[in-house]
């Protein structure tokens, strides 16, 4: 880890996504408190939800191509630089005349489409450009580098908001986006795929992602176990939805205890990052996340049978941990499983079968959630939780025959030869 740490490219992106990290996470927050509070219902931040997941359902794959065919340097310097101007003109436009409720859900839906882009991107430049035997610091780093922002941007987010409004919490996100912006141009970056694309001009963007398709069916138990291990990060999602509800009716509580879930959340991701390795090394990939979905599973439950502010706020430690370990552990497979030329487009598959999750999910809980409470809606999760870590210990007996046992890694770089 510490030939990582002292590389001058991965200090620049490790920055980079700190600054523009801190700076969405306060954003977001922001919009979501404002609709559920404002409006009384989770009727407009779950339409808003909604709408964004479907045009990223939609868009998905189209991005995963882009991913696959353009220096994935560029990527990040565009997404950069739309989130400066545009945060930037809201910002300035707050400071002279309120805000209609249309721009914050644009807002909404262009950051989670920029989310969208980003971590495909970052995870397919990582893979093409640092050597495998350092694929797990890396994501364990970059991982505590995003939670790390999540943290502070959870304990400032409650404070910006009441002291100085929403215009000053969008002119910081833009600052940051300027701040990625430049980090990542310093880069020093060599496009290796350009050979591939030279010689697959012009090909459809449909057809390029039938490839990543085929690549997927072919390995046995690899659509399962994507789909699986992809739900933790879906349960983080839909309780983006969730959580302003049940703190303001369930709970009810203020913005503080909403701001300080988010801290412990990010708190606990960042103790995955810097432990999950060793926890792995002692139980194998497999049993490390199958054991964290059931944990949080098990986590929503007693938040759901125990409604107190300090046990919601405890608790979603656990949210954090689960959720960054699952990922941690599925990123580390995927960059030495998936050849490089497909990375963006298998990874944009299993986000796009996610989204439709997603937007199931959300519908359904836009719908109900006023009459029935967010308390349901966390059950529901735990429920599809424990069936995913189903899926995952099934799919992955197939997959990775002997990843049930402790030593997985030569079984990994089996796969990964054939």
């Amino acid at each position: 880890m510490k030939e990582v740490l002292f590389d001058r490219n991965f200090q620049k992106l490790f920055w980079a996504n700190l600054f523009s990290g801190f700076g969405q996470g306060m954003t977001m927050i922001g919009i979501s408190w404002y609709l559920v509070t404002e409006t009384g219902s989770a009727k407009q931040l779950g339409t808003t939800m909604f709408v964004s997941a479907a045009l990223m359902f939609l868009l998905g794959p189209y991005f995963g191509t882009l991913i696959d065919r353009f220096p994935r340097k560029t990527i990040l310097l565009v997404e950069s630089a739309v989130g400066f101007v545009i945060l930037l003109a809201l910002a300035l436009w707050g400071f002279y005349a309120p805000y209609g409720e249309w721009m914050l859900i644009a807002l909404f839906i262009v950051t989670t489409l920029i989310f969208q882009v980003h971590y495909p991107t970052q995870s397919a430049l990582v893979q093409e450009k640092f050597e495998e035997r350092h694929y797990r610091s890396i994501n364990s780093l970059l991982e505590i580098e995003s939670q790390t922002a999540s943290v502070m941007s959870g304990g400032a987010a409650g404070l910006v908001l009441g002291w100085y409004g929403l215009p000053v919490v969008l002119l910081f996100d833009a600052l940051t986006y300027l701040l990625a912006l430049l980090l990542i141009s310093r880069m020093e970056y060599v496009f290796t795929l350009e050979k591939h694309v030279r010689e697959n001009p012009g090909v459809d963007w449909l057809v390029q992602f039938a490839e990543s398709w085929r690549y997927i069916k072919k390995k046995r138990g690899f659509l399962l176990f994507g789909v699986s291990v992809f739900m933790p990060f879906i349960a983080v999602m839909v309780g983006n939805l969730l959580s302003p509800v049940f703190v303001a009716q369930a709970l009810h509580a203020d913005a503080i205890i909403y701001s300080l879930h988010e801290m412990t959340y990010a708190i606990g991701a960042v103790a995955a990052g810097f432990l999950i390795s060793g926890m792995t090394k002692r139980l194998g990939e497999i049993r490390s996340l199958v054991g964290n979905m059931l944990v949080f599973a098990a986590a929503m439950i007693i938040v759901v049978a125990f409604p107190y502010g300090w046990v919601y706020v405890a608790l979603t430690t656990l949210f954090g941990w689960c959720n960054a370990s699952v990922r941690l552990v599925r990123q580390n497979l995927y960059m030495v499983m998936v050849p490089k030329h497909l990375m963006g487009r298998v990874l944009s598959f299993f986000q796009s079968v996610g989204m439709m999750k997603r937007l199931a999910l959300i519908g359904l809980c836009t719908l109900v959630i006023d009459y029935t409470g967010a308390g349901i809606g966390y059950l529901v999760l735990a429920g599809l939780l424990l069936l995913a870590a189903w899926g995952a210990y099934t799919s992955s007996r197939l997959l990775l025959p002997s990843s049930v046992q402790p030593a997985v890694t030569p079984s990994v770089k089996a796969i990964h030869r054939s």
